[in-house]
């Protein structure tokens, strides 16, 4: 989320003389900051299919790995080929088709946190 609000936005106030080092600059923090993080999520929720308590609903898991599965095609399909094509520079038409097109993903995970703070508060009532 800080990505949406924060650093996409960010890339509009760099100039341009300036853009092509500070792009690459993201580029490098992502993948330790964002990806990973976000890949062992996806993993965490795959493996709750086998291990799940029997107090999470197998459809409040299922409906959060959609949610996951979902962000990550946005991803690879969209936000990660136009995030590869500004490399090459600065462009403010790019830049806010990402940030425009982000709206989708952050309603996905929303949806996907709440609904592991809803199995989650199921796990601990029921202990």
């Amino acid at each position: 989320m800080m990505d949406y609000f924060l650093v996409y936005p960010s890339r509009m106030l760099v100039g341009d003389a300036e853009f092509i080092s500070y792009h690459a600059l993201l580029d490098k923090a992502i993948f330790p900051v964002s990806v990973y993080p976000f890949l062992l999520i996806t993993l965490m929720n795959i493996a709750l299919f086998w291990f799940r308590p029997e107090t999470v609903s197998e459809k409040l898991l299922a409906i959060s790995l959609v949610c996951l599965i979902l962000d990550w095609i946005s991803t690879i399909l969209f936000q990660a080929p136009w995030n590869i094509e500004l490399n090459a520079g600065k462009n403010e038409f790019l830049i806010q088709k990402i940030m425009d097109t982000n709206w989708g993903r952050i309603v996905l995970e929303i949806t996907q946190g709440i609904l592991v703070l809803l199995m989650l508060q199921r796990s601990i009532q029921k202990r």
